[in-house]
């Protein structure tokens, strides 16, 4: 079997998984940040040894913002990481060098829901009713008395005789001797009722020899599970594919497929219905299309919950809330740990208008070391200095870092450190 992908870019998933992506496309492509995602020494020892050349290409920078802009707009960006989007990001830059992007969707397409009339509108056939019908045109219903006159007078002028050819008939009217004829129905109907017990008999023996040999065809057991997902993954199709990913995040496999990207999965878990996300207060029950969000915007609580919608067709959406996640307080309610000063403060954000520290690092990690520059001054060393004692330095805090102070535990609760002691 040939290459069924001619160029294949490959997810994390599968590099941990150690799927047979060599048989799926000799061009396997990846970012440089799937494999640094790889820790384990039993998976780098695998992909030190793959048997198949696994090329690294760059992202450019448009492609990340076209997945970044997209994702938002279906709801997944919350769900996705960087190298998410930059390995969607790159299979979109290969689908733009390979194919095109004409048969792609520039923005998600929304899933719409049908909806019935629970009447008809068209009452002349509801059960139990009796709707009468529009009355006809009397001229057309009415007939002439002179035409049934005539039809009348043609019926008595004709003459009706027993003799056909020479030969008489029997009187229609006769009884007809019936008790020969039921006891031939009798002994016919005993012989059929013999003869269907026969076949039953027969049909059943064939029925359990046939449930025995299809016992085992058709189910996937633990002996046969690794042949069928081989299977799945080596299903060929019509025409080989130009650009495909490989993955198992179901986030990457919604967004690609709303831009209508190929895609394949390690052991064929695949979405079969596209969703579109937004978030719900479930205090106020408003609800925002910025997924970016944390705090609700009509009541500023922390209160907002990822829900899939769907559009009508009057356009208006549809959202469809899980009832098996049941909400809880518990947890929302306890004291506040003591507001710390100082430019590297972290304390928790209770609202979105809060104002925080700007979390700058100090100036000698902000100097950049340019010996080429014409007001460089001679003798001093042309290697970076890193700043390692400033307090910016051991918090770890670089230039432009997103502000992660939000809480998402109890701050009072005791956290684990160490093993257990026995």
């Amino acid at each position: 079997m040939g290459p069924k992908v001619d160029a294949l870019v490959v997810d994390t998933t599968a590099f941990i998984r150690n799927a047979p992506i060599h048989e799926l496309s000799s061009n396997i492509t990846t970012v440089q940040e799937v494999v640094n995602e790889i820790t384990s020494k039993r998976q780098i020892r695998r992909l030190v040894v793959l048997p198949y050349d696994l090329q690294l290409k760059d992202v450019f920078q448009e492609n990340i913002q076209f997945i970044t802009e997209f994702s938002k707009k279906t709801g997944d960006y919350p769900s996705l990481s960087a190298t998410d989007i930059k390995v969607m990001a790159l299979t979109y830059q290969l689908e733009k060098e390979k194919v095109g992007t004409e048969h792609l969707n520039t923005e998600p397409q929304m899933k719409k829901e049908l909806t019935f009339n629970r009447l008809p509108n068209d009452l002349t056939n509801v059960a139990g009713f009796f709707v009468p019908g529009k009355k006809e045109n009397q001229k057309d219903s009415e007939i002439k008395d002179s035409e049934v006159n005539d039809v009348i007078e043609k019926f008595d002028a004709l003459n009706c005789s027993d003799n056909i050819n020479g030969v008489k008939l029997d009187d229609i009217l006769a009884p007809v001797k019936e008790e020969s004829h039921i006891e031939k129905n009798e002994n016919s109907s005993d012989n059929e009722k013999d003869y269907d017990s026969e076949e039953d008999d027969d049909d059943e023996e064939e029925d359990d020899d046939d449930e025995d040999d299809d016992s085992d065809s058709g189910w996937i057991t633990p002996q046969n599970i690794a042949s069928k997902r081989q299977e799945i993954i080596l299903e060929e199709s019509g025409e080989p594919l130009k650009v495909a990913c490989i993955t198992s995040d179901f986030a990457m496999q919604n967004v690609l497929k709303q831009i209508g990207l190929n895609m394949l999965s390690c052991d064929g878990r695949l979405i079969q219905q596209l969703r579109s996300f937004i978030l719900r207060c479930y205090a106020c029950f408003k609800t925002t299309s910025v997924m970016t969000k944390v705090f609700c915007p009509n009541c500023g609580n922390k209160t907002l919950k990822k829900v899939a919608v769907s559009l009508k067709e009057d356009g208006t959406q549809v959202i469809h809330i899980s009832s098996k996640k049941r909400l809880s307080a518990r947890g929302k309610r306890f004291s506040l740990p003591t507001p710390k000063g100082g430019k590297h403060a972290k304390n928790p954000i209770l609202s979105e208008d809060q104002r925080i520290p700007d979390q700058r690092p100090s100036r000698l990690a902000r100097t950049k070391n340019n010996p080429l520059d014409p007001d460089y001054t001679a003798g001093y060393s042309p290697f970076v200095m890193r700043d390692i004692n400033s307090r910016s330095a051991m918090l770890g805090i670089r230039g432009n870092m997103d502000i992660k102070s939000l809480m998402r535990h109890e701050p009072n609760n005791a956290r684990r450190k160490g093993k257990k002691k026995k």
